[in-house]
């Protein structure tokens, strides 16, 4: 049973989700959003270390809307509202009650207009997989494989702003498309692409002087090295100098990872490869599956990293949403001498160390 689970797991890693098509569901407008908290550490313990991230919460995250899933990007907005992008272009908001475990406020609607109109094969024309947030503004940038495209919306994602079909994207995989974007600090956008080779290593990424969506925008290319045998699915500014990239993994033999890592945004330079430096690897028999979205927020001096999970909208895989805090380097990662002490003394502290970097 376990050899069938991972072949049919690996099944939907492998065949983009937009191909595999069944009777379409029934018409189901719910706007309804579960959450049900859960431990990420195998002995359920509130709290743990996984590398530089110390986890703080997750929930599984579930609706009966059948066209809730698939989550390929998000944005945390003020006071724990949420927008999560799904790859058939659908939306989904709440607000998170950390407390009580609930969505507050949900909805669950499509984006207002995509790469081609709406039809059974949306899903495939709609395969959304990156969003931008500009919070002076209110606009939102949406990058869209398949049909690969850089769109622009107006404030509250009401209507089409703007489109663009770079050049430098048309020759890129069909299923490789804008996997990640990035907004500098000086108002550049950085494109990336999840598997369209680039001639120096790596992988290929377009940087954008100006905005992306505008038809006519040109960029320039470069590279980026993911982690061996990883790639990128996600990027999020921790501040003006650095960003966390979120990398997947799926093996018949280790099953589903992910690796959080951190970048200098120095390292994006035209002609240059970019690498970063894995800070957490997120790994059975830790709780992970297909982690595809991420964002950072800020608490205090804290970054908190959040993450979420794409279900490829099969029954074999979840929708989850992670929280964690990062932590300022090894230092972080020694236990205090109390807990040590209790550990040796065999009571259980409900805080487990998992260390990766």
């Amino acid at each position: 049973m376990t050899r069938l689970l991972a072949c049919l797991s690996l099944f939907f890693f492998l065949v983009p989700v937009t191909y595999v098509r069944g009777p379409a569901p029934p018409a189901n407008d719910s706007q309804y959003i579960a959450l049900e908290p859960i431990a990420i550490a195998p002995d359920g313990a509130a709290r743990s270390r996984v590398g530089r991230l110390e986890f703080l919460g997750g929930w599984k995250i579930g609706s009966d809307n059948p066209a809730f899933g698939g989550i390929s990007s998000m944005v945390a907005l003020p006071d724990n509202r949420f927008l999560m992008l799904s790859d058939n272009g659908t939306l989904a908001g709440f607000t998170l009650d950390e407390d009580g475990n609930r969505a507050i406020r949900p909805f669950i609607a499509p984006l207002p207009d995509g790469p081609d109109k709406p039809n059974e094969f949306a899903r495939r024309n709609w395969d959304a997989e990156s969003l931008l947030y500009n919070p002076g503004t209110g606009q939102f940038w949406v990058g869209y494989e398949h049909q690969h495209s850089i769109w622009r919306y107006g404030p509250s994602l009401a209507r089409k702003e703007a489109a663009h079909y770079p050049k430098a994207t048309q020759q890129w995989p069909e299923n490789g498309g804008a996997e990640a974007m990035l907004r500098l600090p000086d108002g550049r956008f950085l494109v990336f692409s999840e598997s369209a080779l680039y001639a120096k290593g790596g992988y290929q990424a377009l940087m954008f002087e100006d905005d992306p969506a505008e038809p006519g925008s040109e960029a320039v290319l470069f590279g980026h090295r993911p982690p061996k045998g990883y790639n990128l699915t996600d990027a999020a500014l921790i501040d003006d100098k650095s960003a966390l990239l979120l990398h997947r993994r799926f093996t018949p033999l280790d099953g589903v990872s992910a690796i959080v890592s951190i970048a200098q945004l120095s390292d994006f330079q035209p002609g240059k490869v970019a690498t970063s430096r894995p800070i957490a690897t997120i790994k059975p028999p830790l709780k992970v599956d297909n982690m595809e979205a991420l964002a950072v927020t800020r608490d205090g001096d804290n970054v908190i990293v959040w993450m979420a999970s794409d279900d490829n909208f099969n029954a074999f895989q979840e929708s989850l949403l992670f929280k964690f805090r990062l932590l300022k380097g090894k230092k972080a990662l020694k236990k205090p001498a109390g807990e040590r002490q209790t550990e040796k003394a065999g009571a259980s502290p409900g805080f487990s160390t998992f260390e990766s970097d």
